[in-house]
């Protein structure tokens, strides 16, 4: 009732000030809008980069009225500086991050055409850029064409006023810190997926606390719904996503609360963290233990770029787990899991420390910031150095992050497919399967230091050697003896129910699993689906490899060629494995620890 209430009022707020208002006031201090500065920005960037460019998102027919109306302004200075700037980074990470962090300097000025910055911003050339842009918005006239266009923008305002109204942030955050004179601001781009991040300045004397750029949905946040497939990009490769997903608002919203409450999480701890850097900067061993596992996770992701990067996401994260635990506890508990997975190992410490000083909180009316030196103290009591490496092999779970990660440093990556399918016409469907995957990995792999050697064979061609390689196989058991010789070894396997092959769980794994459902109250649940007479069902696993358990199987079929096609791009995915129906999704997590040597 509280969704559709807050859907109402949205409707009734835009269409009775249309076309002028494209943003919403959730609460009388929190506030959500497509920002026109970020918009401002996402149009010269297509501009300058085009429909093909990873970071823009083509959705209905937005970008054909963006090319009809801003045609004349193809080689506007503004889109030469901006073409010109981006183009010097070193990869797409790095591209990503300059161009959030043009984002969060125009976010720090009044709005179009104006552009007069009321923050601080003291870089020459994104100064240079503002005033290119400032020309720019005058010459075309930017804000008609923002301001009648906002019923594009509708879509993503009704999730983002949804799921704000689900745990309005000055209610919540009010438990627990001083928020009487802070605003909170959520400022969104709608053409291009800038990078989200924090958004915290002091304008007239008011705190702010929001956040600018989206989701950040791929990656360290999978696109599980038809709304995050649309609008997520892979701001790392680049890459394709693929088509595994479930229509649900309700799953949407609660991406999103995620989101906010993450960058809220750094609004609330950095003061604590940088006040106590010396105590921060010691538990630098977190991040190296990761690094160890996962050293190309830590050349591509940005994070990684400073030695405490994920120390303060890790905090971040916490916070984002301890509020949504309030709000879905099964969908806080998979981003936990999530979590762990990118290789936050100590995730679930940070947010019981949470628990633990949230109700000191409360009891002693202490604002929460005041302890966060102690939480990092206790951090580094509850996983000292010398732990931190078991500790890691004890809860990260097995992903194909992990495995890809292993094939950059071993230098090679085997993928199998089957010849045994009686029509042939399947043998040569799964090798051009294979063919894409390989494809796929070759761009996956484009920021590592090293060379990596992907290898496409059949099973038939296999060697005993390779066999112990990081393998993909492709098919299912009737298809690939590989996977025949081999998925007594997996969580789950394909067994033959009369004319059809059906996914069946292993009894002796100890795993973690949700379903997503298409259920929008109810989006999470914990459990496993009944596969015993689904013969639709596409499978992705990863295991370490049997033949040697410091390299990893990743196992891509489905019940028949065009499933196994589904997971063409397998780089992604941070859970063990996942079952999809295409009504449902379960998703799985289980660890396998290295045995001592």
């Amino acid at each position: 009732m509280k969704r559709l209430w807050a859907l109402i009022i949205l409707a009734l707020f835009i269409g009775a000030a249309a076309p002028q208002v494209t943003g919403y006031d959730v609460t009388e201090r929190v506030s959500v809008e497509i920002s026109p500065n970020s918009e401002l920005l996402s149009v010269v960037y297509y501009l300058a980069f085009g429909r093909g460019d990873p970071f823009v998102i083509d959705r209905n027919g937005y970008l054909d009225e963006v090319d009809s109306y801003f045609a004349p302004y193809r080689d506007h200075r503004a889109v030469q500086m901006l073409r010109e700037h981006l183009e010097k980074a070193s990869s797409i990470s790095e591209k990503d991050m300059r161009l959030f962090y043009i984002e969060y300097y125009l976010l720090l000025c009044t709005e179009p055409p104006e552009l007069r910055p009321w923050g601080n911003i003291d870089d020459p050339w994104t100064l240079d850029f503002i005033e290119a842009l400032r020309d720019f918005a005058r010459e075309s006239d930017f804000m008609t064409f923002y301001r009648t266009h906002q019923g594009y923008y509708r879509e993503d305002l009704e999730i983002y006023v949804s799921a704000l109204s689900l745990l309005p942030p000055d209610g919540f955050m009010g438990r627990y810190t001083d928020v009487s004179s802070v605003r909170f601001e959520f400022q969104h781009p709608f053409l291009v997926a800038i990078h989200g991040h924090s958004f915290s300045p002091v304008r007239d004397g008011v705190q702010v606390y929001g956040a600018g750029g989206m989701v950040p949905l791929v990656r360290r946040d999978p696109q599980r719904t038809a709304w995050s497939y649309k609008t997520a990009r892979d701001t790392m490769f680049g890459l394709p996503l693929n088509r595994d997903y479930v229509n649900n608002t309700g799953l949407d919203e609660l991406i999103y609360l995620g989101f906010v409450y993450h960058e809220l999480g750094h609004d609330i701890t950095l003061p604590g963290l940088y006040a106590s850097y010396g105590d921060t900067y010691s538990l630098a061993y977190l991040e190296d233990t990761i690094e160890e596992d996962m050293p190309y996770l830590a050349r591509y992701d940005i994070h990684f770029w400073d030695r405490t990067g994920m120390i303060y996401e890790g905090f971040a994260d916490g916070w984002m787990d301890f509020a949504l635990s309030s709000v879905d506890p099964d969908y806080a508990a998979l981003a936990v899991w999530l979590q762990r997975a990118w290789g936050e190992f100590w995730i679930d410490d940070i947010v019981e420390l949470y628990g633990k000083y949230a109700n000191k909180s409360v009891q002693y009316g202490t604002d929460i910031q005041k302890y966060v030196p102690d939480m990092v103290k206790e951090l580094g009591e509850r996983i000292p150095g010398e732990n931190a490496s078991l500790l890691y092999q004890q809860r990260v779970p097995v992903t194909p992050l992990r495995a890809f990660d292993r094939g950059a440093v071993t230098g090679k990556v085997v993928v199998i497919y089957g010849t045994q399918n009686p029509d042939p016409t399947g043998s040569e469907y799964d090798r051009e399967t294979a063919e894409l995957i390989a494809d796929n990995l070759r761009t996956f792999y484009s920021q590592w230091d090293g060379s990596v050697e992907i290898v496409v064979k059949a099973d038939v061609n296999v060697t005993g050697d390779e066999l112990g390689e990081n393998l993909v196989l492709v098919g299912g058991p009737a298809a690939n003896s590989v996977v025949a010789g081999m998925q007594e070894h997996f969580p789950l396997r394909f067994v033959k129910e009369g004319n059809y092959w059906v996914i069946e769980h292993g009894t002796n794994w100890d795993v973690d699993s949700f379903i997503i459902t298409e259920n929008e109250g109810d989006p999470v649940v914990k459990g496993r689906l009944d596969l015993s007479d689904d013969p639709t069902a596409a499978l992705l696993i990863a295991v370490r490899n049997p033949n040697n358990p410091e390299n990893y199987i990743v196992w891509i079929a489905g019940a028949d060629r065009y499933g196994t096609r589904l997971f063409r791009n397998p780089t992604y995915y941070l859970s063990s494995y996942e079952i999809f129906t295409g009504k449902e999704i379960e998703i799985g997590f289980y660890v396998q620890p290295l045995s001592p040597s």
